[in-house]
This record gives C-alpha cells, sequence and structure tokens, in this order.
C-alpha cells in the first residue's frame, strides 16, 4: 500500500460492511466499545503489517488489547480538559470582575481557545505513537509525555500523514452525522454506527509506524 492512497483498502475484505456496522453497533455501548473499537483497530492493524490485508471480524474478542490506549487517551484527556477548565474559569472569573479585567479576560479567552484547538491538533499527530506504544510498550512507560512526543517525532511521516487523515476524516464523519441527524430521526446514531470505517482507513499508515525505535526519554 505503499507509495499509493488507498482509504478504502478494506472494502476488498469479505462482508467488510457486516464487520463495519457490528463492530460500529458495539462501539454504542457506553466504554466497552469504545475499548473494543480500540483493539479492533490494533487487530486489523497487525493483520496489514503482516501481509493480511483484510478486517478483523467483529465481536467482543478485541476488549482486552483496546485497554491500554483506552486508558492513557483517558488519562492525557483528563490532563488536558483540567487544564483548560482552569483556565475557563479564571477567565470567567475575570470577565465579571470590572471592565479592568475585561481586556485580560478576552485575551484569556482566545488563549483558551488556541489551547483548545491546539490540543486536538496535538492530539492527532501523537494519535498513532498513542495507540500503538501503549499496546506494545504499556501503559507506565506512554504516561511519560517525553517518550510519546519523541515516538511520534521518529515516524514523524506517518504521525503526520495519520494526523491529516484522521482529522480530515472525522470532520467529515461528523459533518455528514450532524446533517444526517438534522433531517432524520435517529440519523446521527445510524451513521455512528460506521465510525470503525474512519478507523481502518488509517490502518495501512498505523501498520508503518515503528514502535521497537522507541526512544527512551531523555535524562535531565
Amino acid at each position: 500500500m505503499e507509495g499509493r492512497l488507498d482509504l478504502f483498502w478494506f472494502t476488498t475484505s469479505p462482508e467488510w460492511s457486516a464487520r463495519v456496522v457490528v463492530t460500529g453497533l458495539i462501539g454504542l455501548i457506553p466504554i466497552v466499545g469504545a475499548i473494543n473499537l480500540l483493539g479492533w483497530t490494533l487487530t486489523a492493524t497487525d493483520m496489514v503489517r503482516s501481509g493480511w490485508k483484510e478486517l478483523p471480524p467483529a465481536g467482543f474478542q478485541y476488549l482486552e488489547r483496546g485497554v491500554n490506549p483506552f486508558v492513557v487517551s483517558l488519562l492525557y484527556g483528563l490532563a488536558v480538559f483540567a487544564s483548560l477548565i482552569v483556565l475557563g474559569v479564571v477567565t470567567v472569573l475575570l470577565a465579571t470582575s470590572g471592565r479592568t479585567q475585561a481586556v485580560l479576560a478576552i485575551v484569556l479567552g482566545v488563549l483558551l481557545f488556541l489551547l483548545a484547538v491546539a490540543s486536538w491538533l496535538a492530539s492527532l499527530y501523537l494519535f498513532a505513537a498513542l495507540l500503538l506504544a501503549s499496546d506494545r510498550l504499556g501503559i507506565t512507560k506512554v504516561l511519560d509525555p517525553r517518550r510519546l512526543v519523541a515516538l511520534a517525532r521518529v515516524n514523524h511521516d506517518v504521525s503526520l500523514r495519520v494526523a491529516l487523515v484522521y482529522g480530515a476524516s472525522s470532520l467529515i464523519y461528523t459533518a455528514i452525522a450532524v446533517g444526517v441527524g438534522l433531517f432524520i430521526p435517529f440519523g446521527g446514531l445510524v451513521v455512528a454506527i460506521g465510525l470503525p470505517a474512519v478507523y481502518a482507513i488509517l490502518v495501512p499508515w498505523l501498520s508503518a509506524f515503528g514502535v521497537e525505535t522507541a526512544p527512551g526519554p531523555t535524562p535531565s
């Protein structure tokens, strides 16, 4: 798959639509569905890396493998969310304190927005490193952000391609889900079943990501 753009490679898999839909239905289960989807994606990545270009069958057998990336994503997400909340509270307090602090509140509000966007972009760039390293190296090692960033930089081309494809496909997918949901009752929920297809698009690039080259943190 290297050297050419093959976003929908998985459509050659036997019963690919059923595998995507059933996995998507499982994905609707709170927490459990997200964990299973991550494990399913890792399994698909292994299959493609070994030359078996096919989507894994649907099922709950991927739960155990999805735990590590889910926990790491959750902890990083909570840390970022807490930081943004603190900055948001400070901004609101300044905005309601009087005219003198209003300008500072506006500046902090703009900073809050920029940090939120930067966090989203960073999460896209680090997605491949977080997913694969948490699976190969374990939760503790990947919770060191220096190791995570270093690993993403070692695989810069793959990290960037995953970020671009994941970001673009997620935005398009979300727009479709919202658009359908506005006109068709529960339409957005139906579209959400296809979320595994978004992850499947990333698999060829994820399979090229080298975790074994992961550097350790630089001693201070």
